[in-house]
């Protein structure tokens, strides 16, 4: 099988279906062209940033995926109407009823895939390639690649197994400043390291607060977090060798919807871990039977239920491991890299042969 890809992709985004897609067909077996997709249009950054356009060849057949990780649950016309399968990462719940094209992907991350020399020298090819079929700047293409090695690590390091400390926490999130994360995907996290604190549990890492004036003066809000979150809040950022480290030996994880209520790459990253998750209610769909509570997450419908899920993943190790396994098996069967682009190579001929 051959797989096409659109060299206008946003690289940091795009790098966890590109581990994927090599590890199902090998990496000869892949190239970048914009010649077959010159008909889709890469006027703007919203464009350009939600998704990843794919043709797979196999013989004489050959079928069209678009792989849609932006974080609105939007559905592009123009790149449904382009191809056969529609992947979609934030697929709205009840989506595929109104799609017939559409295939739920749920979470992924950004890894790095490539040593630094190669992925620079990646990016300079896909520039040259695209200049002339896209608005989007190459300092643009330059940054997303850069940040996969700077920001990233690769997939073996996540999936590496590591020993959970008893009685202790690991959380760092960024306080977002927008009215709907204020009232939520903050209050929420503020309030899981609270419940850890009230439970005695040691915290490390915590919040990071955007230490600027021209935040405070914008979003006046945000200085009530100076008081409220004092005991967690921290103002430089930590390193992804740190946070992958930390994460692991964490007891449990807490996991909210992010901005624009999106499936967050924190969820990806802990169900890969294995992490015993304690989440909010998810505002997108999962795919196969999703997430169940008690068996692969702990969801709790408020911030009163916090405190008991923290209390009893730390004290009863055999639920933990429950949720750890639960959440690994449910990694393996949907989300990690190579079953992802298996799930949509299988799901595009098998959505053509019925159709045809």
């Amino acid at each position: 099988m051959k797989i096409l890809i659109d060299p206008r992709i946003r690289y940091n985004y795009a790098s966890y279906y590109l581990q994927g897609l090599r590890e199902l067909v090998g990496r000869r077996n892949i190239h970048f062209d914009v010649a077959p997709f010159e008909s889709l249009s890469y006027g703007d950054w919203f464009v350009y940033g939600c998704g990843m356009p794919i043709i797979a060849k196999d013989g004489e057949r050959e079928r069209r995926i678009f792989i849609d990780f932006g974080d609105t649950e939007r559905v592009g016309a123009d790149r449904y109407e382009w191809c056969d399968v529609y992947a979609k990462v934030n697929a709205e719940f009840g989506a595929e009823k109104q799609y017939e094209k559409l295939f739920v992907l749920g979470p992924a991350f950004g890894i790095q895939i490539d040593c630094r020399p190669r992925v620079m020298w990646d990016c300079l090819r896909r520039i040259c390639q695209s200049r002339k079929h896209t608005n989007i700047q190459w300092k643009t293409y330059m940054r997303d690649y850069v940040y996969s090695f700077v920001r990233r690590r690769r997939l073996a390091q996540y999936e590496k197994p590591a020993a959970v400390q008893p009685n202790y926490v690991f959380h760092a999130s960024t306080l977002w400043y927008d009215k709907g994360t204020y009232a939520t995907t903050n209050r929420y996290r503020g309030e899981f390291l609270k419940a850890c604190q009230r439970a005695g549990i040691e915290i490390g890492g915590g919040l990071f607060f955007i230490d600027s004036e021209g935040v405070l003066q914008a979003f006046p809000q945000y200085a009530e977090y100076l008081e409220e979150y004092k005991d967690f809040l921290y103002k430089e950022r930590l390193s992804m060798d740190t946070y992958l480290r930390e994460s692991k030996r964490s007891v449990c994880v807490f996991n909210t919807p992010a901005v624009l209520s999106c499936h967050g790459w924190k969820l990806g990253e802990y169900l890969c871990m294995g992490k015993a998750i304690i989440s909010t209610p998810l505002t997108r769909e999962m795919p196969g039977e999703g997430l169940r509570h008690g068996e692969s997450i702990h969801f709790v419908e408020s911030t009163d239920e916090i405190y008991d899920a923290v209390q009893r993943i730390n004290t009863d190790e055999a639920y933990r491991r429950r949720l750890e396994q639960g959440a690994r098996a449910y990694y393996e069967a949907y989300l990690a890299p190579k079953r992802v682009a298996q799930r949509l190579v299988e799901a595009a001929f098998e959505t053509n042969e019925k159709q045809s």
